[in-house]
């Protein structure tokens, strides 16, 4: 009798600590630094509704950003046409970012993040969320050479784009 009401506990923790998040917009924005300043390319996807769960003991169906590159905005049309021709978007038309595992941390979260860009595929384990109150947001610095790239150069080197670039994930409720 003691190990059936310990086992009811027990499983009723688990159901109870398990919570849904209902994501209404995905953001992905990728930034660096210029030696002539800095540039932010977006991309920004709403109107859906989508769930991921909160400390769930079982394994849930991840959110997956299918992002097609040529829906960055850059701010203009040249910056855009030089993010997309730095990761090859003629040959690598989409980008995926994956985040599942989503685990309380304090008021904050983390969360497991695969990103597919280039044809290279990269893994984070328990990249932490800052929770914004309506907005959980992640950051990750990618190097140029991670993602087998060079950093581009205009006018002979004039002007060059740093090796690192930040890709921030940001996911509201």
């Amino acid at each position: 009798m003691r190990v059936l009401i310990a086992l009811i506990l027990v499983l009723s923790h688990l159901v109870s600590s398990e919570k849904k998040l209902i994501i209404k917009e995905k953001t992905i924005s990728v930034s660096g630094q210029t030696s002539l300043g800095s540039f932010k390319c977006d991309y920004l996807n709403q109107g859906f509704k989508d769930t991921l769960f909160i400390n769930s003991a079982q394994s849930r169906e991840p959110i997956v950003f299918d992002i097609p590159v040529h829906e960055f905005g850059c701010g203009n049309f040249l910056l855009n046409k030089d993010f997309r021709k730095t990761i090859k978007a003629d040959e690598y038309p989409h980008a995926k970012v994956r985040v599942n595992n989503l685990q309380t941390k304090g008021k904050d979260y983390t969360c497991d993040v695969l990103v597919n860009i280039v044809g290279k595929r990269l893994h984070y384990k328990a990249l932490h969320l800052s929770n914004g109150g309506k907005q959980l947001k992640g950051e990750i610095v990618i190097n140029f050479d991670e993602l087998g790239l060079e950093p581009p150069k205009k006018l002979g080197g004039l002007i060059k784009v740093e090796d690192k670039l930040a890709l921030e994930i940001k996911l509201g409720f």
